[in-house]
Formats: structure tokens, C-alpha cells, sequence
């Protein structure tokens, strides 16, 4: 139903692990089908903080050469793209509800930057096929995939910390953000998120007078070690159902938010699609 991009002003903020985050949430507690991509030159951190999943549904995955979006941009140059040519070049993390697609494994960044035009036509297809498209896009302003993307997504998370620096380049700085922010619907994401911090969601927006949508993913460092050791779902399946004192449960719940939003926000029904509804006690 639509194209989610998560984007940071820059590098280190969490902008794929809480798209991680939340590609798994989704792909773990909704019967809706969703891509996970990294469309970024030269790197593949989606795929390994999914490395796990994958090996265990897709035993030929370290095998594959020419998959992911390379083939979809042979596929597109060829005439040959349809309905399910996304699908059939993805790879399977939840089997029916969360694939992942591989990103480029092309050497030469000037070619992929010139491919601007056919990863759009790429992605755009793909939702022809998947409810939700999740992109984890590179840092930063400058590439031509990067505007493109945000260009034709339904809805643009834009990932910040706690850093005054960072907030004061969001907050007054806006003539240099993406075009896109100023037509494009978005909500704004505190990535490592401290609830301790002074600068916790109702100072901040209290400070700079904003009173749009504001998501967190607070800092975990039991999520953290699964990103690290590339299993993600394991982290997530564990944590779906625990106590209220549980130290991992209001990381799932601020999550679990955002998730929600997000799909509300591209037109998906969640209380008709949710699957779980235990949340323990």
C-alpha cells in the first residue's frame, strides 16, 4: 500500500536499526506482506543484522550473485518487470510476511547514483505486490537515489537522537533538508532514545514549538548484541509477550507504536491484521 523511508541528516544515528526494528516488529505481529531494503552503495548491514533468518529460509543465500535489486534493474531495462519480479528476487526473513531484498552489489558508485530513475520504477513495483515497502536509506543529501526515493514515498521517518546539534539542524535549519519534507508526509524518530535524557520527547518539542508526530526506539543493549550477532527475530519472538517489569518491554511497546503509526499512515487496517493480541501482564 506504500513506501516508508526511514532517513537521518547523518550517519550514526540508528536510521537501520530502527528500520530494522520495525520491519521486524511488523513482519512478527501482522499478516500483511512487507520488503525490508537497503537501496545504499556498497552496504549490506540490512542484511546481516537479518543473517540469521535468512540462512535458516533461504539455505543458497551466500550463493546468489546478481539478485536483489541488480536483477530488478535488468528486469526493468528489459521490459521484462512484473507483478511479482520483486518478490521472486527477494529473500524470505518470515515466511508470507517479511522478505528482504538485496541491495546493490555494483563497485562503481557514479552507476548506481546513475540508476536513480530505475530503482523508483523498482520500488514502486514492488508495491504492487507487498502492503508495505520499508527503505533504509543512506544519510545525508547527497545522491540522486536518496531525493529520488524520498520523492515517491507515502510517508518519510526522519530518524535524529538527543544530540542539541542535530535537533537544532532539524529544527532551524530546514532550508537545507530534502525537498520532499516540505510536501511528503512524516514523523519524526528518536533513534537510542535515553527517557532519563533532559532532553526527553516533551522538552524538545516544548524547546523548538513542534507539535508534529514524534516516535522513539530507546537505546537497548539486549537489541543491540542481536543486531550484532545478526538475529534480530530471535530478539523480537522472545520479547513479543513479557511481564510489565520486564527490562525489555518498553523498548518492544515505543516500537510497537511507531509500527503502528506507520502502517496506519499508508492505509493498513491494523486491528484487522494484527495477529498477536497477547501482550503479557
Amino acid at each position: 500500500m506504500g513506501i516508508v523511508s526511514f532517513w537521518g541528516l547523518q550517519h550514526g544515528y540508528g536510521v537501520t536499526s530502527s528500520a530494522a526494528a520495525v520491519a521486524s516488529l511488523i513482519g512478527m505481529e501482522y499478516q500483511i506482506r512487507t520488503l525490508v531494503s537497503q537501496p545504499q552503495f556498497s552496504d549490506s548491514t540490512m542484511e546481516r543484522i537479518f543473517s540469521k533468518a535468512i540462512k535458516s529460509q533461504n539455505p543458497e543465500f551466500f550463493s546468489i550473485t546478481g539478485s536483489g535489486l541488480d536483477a530488478l534493474e535488468r528486469a526493468v531495462r528489459s521490459g521484462k518487470m512484473e507483478r511479482d519480479s520483486v518478490k521472486n528476487n527477494a529473500l524470505i526473513v518470515e515466511p508470507d510476511r517479511l522478505d528482504i531484498l538485496k541491495g546493490t552489489d555494483k563497485t562503481d558508485k557514479i552507476q548506481f547514483e546513475d540508476s536513480n530513475e530505475i530503482i523508483n520504477i523498482a520500488y514502486k513495483k514492488a508495491t504492487e505486490y507487498y502492503d508495505t515497502v520499508i527503505l533504509d536509506l543512506h544519510s545525508g543529501t547527497n545522491s540522486s537515489v536518496i531525493h529520488g526515493l524520498l520523492e515517491i514515498s507515502d510517508l518519510i521517518v526522519v530518524c535524529v537522537n538527543q544530540n542539541i546539534n542535530i535537533l537544532e539542524r532539524f529544527f532551524l535549519n530546514r532550508e537545507n533538508l530534502p525537498p520532499a519534507l516540505k510536501k511528503k508526509p512524516y514523523v519524526l524518530l528518536i533513534s537510542q532514545y535515553d527517557k532519563d535524557s533532559k532532553y526527553k520527547v516533551k522538552n524538545i518539542c516544548n524547546k523548538f514549538r513542534y507539535k508534529g508526530p514524534v516516535f522513539t526506539v530507546p537505546y537497548n543493549t539486549s537489541f543491540k548484541d542481536h543486531i550484532n550477532d545478526g538475529d534480530i527475530s530471535r530478539f523480537f519472538k522472545k520479547n513479543q509477550e513479557m511481564k510489565q517489569l520486564h527490562p525489555n518491554r518498553y523498548f518492544i511497546e515505543e516500537v510497537r507504536k511507531l509500527s503502528k503509526h506507520i502502517l496506519t499512515e499508508v492505509g493498513v487496517n491494523t486491528q484487522v491484521k494484527q495477529i498477536q493480541s497477547g501482550r503479557g501482564a
